[in-house]
Parts: structure tokens; C-alpha cells; sequence
């Protein structure tokens, strides 16, 4: 088995591939990343990924299981290597600009990229064979771009949706805090409609001039993947096609893994 771990500002994720070389089952449980929990607790929490992934509660065996870890969140990794480490018996692989599933970063300081980028780069890249963006809207909603012969190049970094809802609410004097969702109509009737609409549909806009703009600076279109938490959410409200791909970020951990281990995909 792999299994895939994500630290995200806002959640960890935990993902489990019975069988990596296929990649056919995924199993994901995802936690809060804060308050921070100890190396034991996140034991209990990938003890019960395994469970559901059919495992028995045993240990897994040592010398056919590993685990790859991307983090946003640098605090948080040193009790999830030790969790890693006592079940596994071996730390995970880290993902950084040093362990990328083979792409070539056309970008001024590549170790500053994040690991979350560069897995979903590496899945988007694989998933469609030829150049690709993908908008990863999570904490932050981001755009990542890849051209031909895995050539990361670069993207944007925006403020996500329930970031900019946070914003308003703590730094406004009377506006209250609303959970992002599906607004009625762009033109909202009272505070809280208001601001739904200015979250979803300014997000869909930027998004999609940002995107213009990229193809207008690289002279090619590139084919368009959503994932992350907001993405079946934005979805409706974007007019250019695209596909909707909710774990792409675990299928590039996945793919990151193999590439690294040499394993064969099977696919």
C-alpha cells in the first residue's frame, strides 16, 4: 500500500492506495491541521485509514508499505514523521523541488514552490498530456501552470474563498461571517447574499481573467482542472470547460512516489 499524506493550512489529508502501481482505490480521511495533535494521535487517525481500507489493525508490514508525505505547514510535520516512522518502521518520502515526479521548473526560486503545486502539477500534467492549469481552490486558490515536456511554470496565488469571507467578517465592523455558498443571483438583496455573491463570483472571474491572461503571455491554451475543497462549488460559475477532479492531489503524491521508486504504474 501508499499512503499519501497532505498538510494543508486547514486540513490534513490522508490518503490510502491498496494497490499504487494500479491506482484504481483511494481511500481518504481528512483531519483539522490545528490545534496540532501529537505523533500518537495521528497514529490513531492512519491506524483508522487503514480500517477503512481494509487493513487489519496490525501494524503494516514493514517491507511492503510506504508513505509520502507534501506540507504546507512546517510545525506540523515533525509528529507526523514520527507517526509515519513507528508504523511504517521508515519516514516518508518528502515531497519538494528535489522530489518532483519528473517536472522541469521554469521558475525563478523552485524550492519555494510549494509541495502541494508541485504534486497537483505532476497529476494534471499526467492526466492530460498536454499543457495544463490547475486552480486548487483550498485555503488559498492558486493556479498552476504546466507546459509541454512537464515545464512548470509558474501560476498565481490568490486569497481563497473562506479566507476572504474570514477577512470580512474580522476586519469589518458589521459584516457577519457567512459561509461560502451558492449564491441566488450576482446582485444580492441583503448582507449575507452580498457577500456570497462577491466571494463566488469574484473568485470565478479572477480566475478565469487570470487564466485569459496566462494564454495571452504563453501563446497557447491549456486545458483546465479544478480540485480542491471549493471546486464542486465554483464549478457552475465558470463558462470556460473543465473537468472537476476532487483528490488530484493524491493521485500526484501517487504518481510522485512511483516516479521516484521506479515502480511500474500498470496503467
Amino acid at each position: 500500500m501508499l499512503l499519501a499524506i497532505d498538510i494543508g493550512n486547514t486540513t490534513i489529508g490522508l490518503g490510502l492506495f491498496p494497490e499504487p502501481g494500479k491506482g484504481i482505490e483511494l481511500f481518504v480521511r481528512k483531519i483539522p491541521s490545528h490545534p496540532a495533535r501529537s505523533a500518537d494521535d495521528y497514529k490513531r487517525e492512519i491506524t483508522a485509514l487503514l480500517r477503512q481500507g481494509g487493513r487489519s489493525s496490525s501494524l503494516p508490514l514493514r517491507d511492503q508499505d510506504a508513505a509520502i508525505l507534501s506540507s504546507v505547514v512546517p510545525p506540523l510535520n515533525r509528529p507526523m514523521l514520527r507517526a509515519v516512522r513507528e508504523l511504517l518502521g521508515a519516514p516518508p518520502l518528502i515531497v519538494s523541488h528535489t522530489l518532483h515526479g519528473g517536472l522541469h521548473f521554469k521558475v525563478k526560486h523552485p524550492d519555494r514552490v510549494g509541495a502541494d503545486r508541485i504534486a497537483v502539477a505532476v497529476a494534471g500534467a499526467h492526466r492530460y498530456r498536454k499543457p495544463v492549469a490547475v486552480v486548487d481552490l483550498g485555503t488559498a486558490t492558486t493556479i498552476t501552470v504546466v507546459g509541454s515536456r512537464l515545464s512548470f511554470l509558474g501560476g498565481s496565488i490568490m486569497p481563497g474563498m473562506q479566507l476572504m469571507q474570514q477577512a470580512l467578517s474580522t476586519r469589518t465592523a458589521q459584516l457577519p461571517s457567512v459561509v461560502p455558498g451558492k449564491p441566488q443571483a450576482a446582485v444580492g438583496k441583503d448582507t449575507r447574499s452580498a457577500i456570497a455573491s462577491g466571494i463566488l463570483y469574484g473568485t470565478a472571474g479572477a480566475v478565469e481573467n487570470l487564466l485569459k491572461n496566462m494564454e495571452k503571455e504563453l501563446a497557447f491554451k491549456v486545458q483546465l482542472v479544478l480540485t480542491g475543497g471549493y471546486a464542486p462549488l465554483l464549478s457552475s460559475f465558470l463558462r470556460r470547460k473543465h473537468e472537476v477532479v476532487p483528490h488530484l492531489l493524491f493521485e500526484g503524491l501517487r504518481l510522485i512516489y512511483l516516479k521516484t521508486t521506479g515502480a511500474e504504474t500498470g496503467e
